[in-house]
C-alpha cells in the first residue's frame, strides 16, 4: 500500500459559494488521486479568514478570491503577511488583469474564472512541491571562510566587478564569484531569479510590482529591465506566476 505523507491544510475564501464549492470538490478529487491527504476549511469573506489566523491557524495553502464585498482579498493578504510569510496564496479572479498590489503579497499563482481544470490540478501540484520542499541555501566564500545564506532571505545579487554583494532583508553580504555563474548555480538547483540587467539578479518573493521595463522591490528600490532582457523576464514571470497574468 502506498504510504500516505503528512497532511496539508487547506483555506478556501471566496465569496461565492459555487466557486468555494467547486474548489473543494476539485481539491479532495485531485488529491485522492495522487494520495495526499488534506484538511480544508472554507471562508466566504476575507476578515474571517484573517480573524482565523490571527487566533492561531496555520495554513500550508489558501485560494483567494480577489474582488469579495465584505473585504478584498489583497486588503486580507497584507494583514495575514504581517501574521504568516510563508504560506503560499494562489489567487481566483473573474479578470485577466489584476491589481499591481497584489505583488506585496507574494502570491504563488493566479487563476482565472471559469477554472480551468487542468491548469487548477498543475497549480495544486506545484503547491505541494514547493511545501514539500526542503530550506534551500546559497553557499559561497568570502576571504576564504564558506558561508551560506538560505534562498528566502535574499532579495538580489549584485555584482561589482570582481566582487557580488548579496543583499538581504537584514543587510548585505559580500561573495566571490561571477553574476552569470551564481545565476547558471541557482537554475540547476531549480531556483529562479529574474535577471534584470546585467548586474542584478532578483528574488521573485521580494518584488512588489513589476512593470515591461521596470520591477519594484518590497524595500522600495526600483531596478530597471534592460531592453535584450525584457522577453526572458516576461517568460519566467508567466512561468513562476500563471500563464494567464495580463499586465
Amino acid at each position: 500500500m502506498q504510504k500516505v505523507k503528512n497532511m496539508l491544510k487547506i483555506a478556501i475564501c471566496d465569496d461565492e459559494i459555487m466557486i468555494a464549492s467547486q474548489i473543494e470538490n476539485m481539491l479532495e478529487k485531485i488529491s485522492n488521486t495522487i494520495v495526499r491527504k488534506v484538511e480544508i476549511d472554507v471562508f466566504y469573506d476575507g476578515s474571517t479568514l484573517v480573524n482565523h489566523i490571527k487566533e492561531g491557524m496555520r495554513y500550508d495553502l489558501i485560494y483567494l478570491d480577489i474582488e469579495m464585498k465584505k473585504q478584498n482579498g489583497v486588503d486580507a493578504a497584507r494583514e495575514l503577511r504581517i501574521i504568516d510569510n510563508k504560506v503560499l496564496i494562489i489567487y481566483v479572479t473573474g479578470h485577466e488583469g489584476f491589481a499591481k498590489e497584489v505583488f506585496e503579497v507574494s502570491a504563488f499563482r493566479f487563476i482565472t474564472k471559469p477554472i480551468d481544470i487542468d491548469l487548477f490540478e498543475k497549480y495544486f501540484k506545484d503547491a505541494i512541491t514547493q511545501v514539500s520542499r526542503a530550506p534551500q541555501y546559497f553557499q559561497y566564500q568570502y576571504n576564504k571562510i564558506s558561508y551560506r545564506l538560505s534562498i528566502d532571505e535574499i532579495m538580489y545579487f549584485q555584482s561589482d566587478r570582481r566582487i557580488t554583494y548579496i543583499i538581504t532583508k537584514s543587510g548585505s553580504e559580500k561573495c566571490y564569484g561571477k553574476l552569470n555563474n551564481i545565476e547558471k548555480s541557482l537554475i540547476d538547483k531549480n531556483i529562479f531569479f529574474y535577471r534584470t540587467n546585467q548586474s542584478f539578479l532578483v528574488n521573485p518573493k521580494f518584488v512588489s510590482v513589476y512593470m515591461y521595463d521596470s520591477m519594484r522591490l518590497m524595500d522600495g528600490t526600483t531596478l530597471s529591465i534592460s531592453e535584450n532582457r525584457r522577453k526572458n523576464v516576461s517568460k519566467l514571470f508567466c512561468m513562476l506566476k500563471g500563464d494567464d497574468i495580463i499586465v
